[in-house]
């Protein structure tokens, strides 16, 4: 598990196995998120890009996971971004954003949890325009 604090935010992610994403999802809550992403560095840009666009009322979604997807997705249907970074059987990213963090991402983690890795710089650049456009759609 890796903690992140940025002036206004702490957030706590971790790479987990899922085997069953649909039991897995069922038990994510205000302040969790699971997601399949390729690089945990997009993951927490999309959620600082969240909880910000939720500060300002900015957001297209209704809840601050909903628009983690959008961020992740970069478009403004969320059936879309649910298709391409929902969680599913497999390695996924568990993110635990707000006070707690670290416990509520313990709590959720009864999943196997993988070292986070590295993301590929060459790839970052793009992950992270895809977030942001959601900014100007």
């Amino acid at each position: 598990m890796k903690v992140i604090e940025t002036e206004n935010h702490r957030l706590c992610i971790a790479r987990i196995q899922v085997d069953d994403a649909g039991k897995m999802v069922s038990r994510i809550g205000r302040g969790l998120q699971i997601v399949n992403a390729e690089c945990w560095k997009h993951v927490v840009f999309a959620v600082i890009l969240a909880l910000r666009a939720f500060e300002r009322g900015t957001n297209h979604a209704r809840t601050v996971n909903g628009e983690i997807l959008l961020r992740l997705a970069g478009t403004l249907q969320i059936a879309e971004a649910i298709g391409e970074y929902g969680a599913r059987p497999g390695e996924n990213f568990a993110v635990a954003y707000g006070d707690r963090c670290e416990e509520r991402l313990m709590e959720l983690l009864n999943a196997e949890e993988l070292p986070l890795g590295e993301c590929r710089d060459e790839n970052l650049k793009s992950l992270f325009e895809r977030a942001a456009l959601v900014e100007v759609l």
